[in-house]
Parts: C-alpha cells; structure tokens; sequence
C-alpha cells in the first residue's frame, strides 16, 4: 500500500515538472455594450496594456436658451487583480465631462469595470450639481441584466436604450436633481435639478 502511494506521489510530481507554467500577461477586453456606456469613438477595442485616452466635444443647450461645449473625457486601462488565479489583469473605462460652475452643474461621469470574461461589468453612474451631494447609482451583475432600459425624446430627437434616473422619488432625497436620463451610444443626455435647470443633448 505504501509503495503504492509513493509511486502516485512520484508519478504526480514528474508529472508536474513536465508542465510549463504560462505566466504570459492577459487582458480583460470590454465588450461592445460596455463600450457603449463611454464617450468613444470606436464599438470595439482590443486592448494591448496600452493606456488609451479619448477626448470628444459635447454640446447640450443649457435652459433652453444657451449653447454650451463640454470636454468629455475617457480613459481606458487595466490592473492586477491580486485575488485572481490566472495572471489577468482586469479592464476599467471611465468618462467624465466637467461643466463651468455658472452653470449650475458640476460634472458627469460614467464608468465601467469588467473583472470576468463572462457576464456583465459593474456600471456606475454619477452627477454632480451645485448646492448639494451628488448622485450615484452603481449596478453589478445580474442587476444590470434586469434594468429596464426605455426610450426618450430630447430636443425633438428619440434614443433607445435610455437608463432613467428620479432620485427624489426613489433613492436619493438629499441630491438636488429631479432626473437624469442617459442613452447607450450617446452618454447623459438630459439632467434636470429641483429648480428646473436642466441640460439637455444638442
């Protein structure tokens, strides 16, 4: 019997020396829904350990009187994840645009971070207006799966899959935002304050 176990034991273990551990680096790789969440240009992106940065001009009317042009801005790049097994580092995207304090609104921003090569990235969502604390909202898998996406119209013009945010009515009574209203493919394109400010996507 011991023999037995000594000779599975050396068996195993010249078995194991045979074997080449792949230490190479691998990279998670946002799929082309997660990609909709960020200002950016492109619907797919292999991503290479490459820092990628992306700047685009968004323009909303503010009040319905004011054309304004906001600096969006993105940047996509990856970290080790120290509890994984595997030497894979996973992918994290996020989009912001920073507005004149004149206007009465502070920032927006978007980001998306994808730890599993299956399922859906964690979304979160934040805005950001004078007076009071800014409003978040984060969804994870399987959350996301089930959020109802729905359409709008802003300025005349109809979006598809529109996340709907009412903060007062719902979650977050110390924000001073009524709504928000963010399109895949187009980022935020309505936030409206208590006071009835809003901006809307030109």
């Amino acid at each position: 019997m011991k023999k037995s176990i000594l000779l599975l034991i050396t068996l195993a273990l010249i078995g194991c020396v045979g074997l080449e551990i792949d230490d190479t680096l691998r990279y998670r790789q946002f799929t082309s829904d997660d990609l909709s969440h960020l200002y950016f240009d492109k619907d797919t992106l292999l991503y290479v350990g490459e820092k990628v940065n992306y700047q685009d001009s968004i323009k909303f009317l503010l009040n319905d009187l004011d054309t304004i042009v906001v600096l969006a801005k993105t940047e996509i790049h990856t970290s080790l994840n120290y509890w994984a097994i595997m030497n894979v580092e996973d992918i994290y995207g996020s989009s912001k645009l920073e507005f004149d304090k004149n206007t009465g609104f502070k920032y927006a921003e978007i980001s998306v971070y994808r730890t599993s090569d299956i399922g859906k990235s964690k979304i979160t969502f934040y805005v950001g207006a004078n007076g009071k604390t800014a409003f978040t909202r984060q969804y994870d898998s399987p959350q996301v799966d089930t959020f109802s996406l729905d359409t709008a119209i802003v300025l005349g013009k109809q979006y598809q899959d529109v996340y709907k945010f009412y903060p007062q009515t719902k979650f977050d009574s110390w924000t001073n935002i009524k709504s928000i209203y963010f399109a895949k493919k187009y980022g935020y394109i309505r936030i409206e304050k208590l006071d009835g400010s809003k901006l809307e996507l030109l």
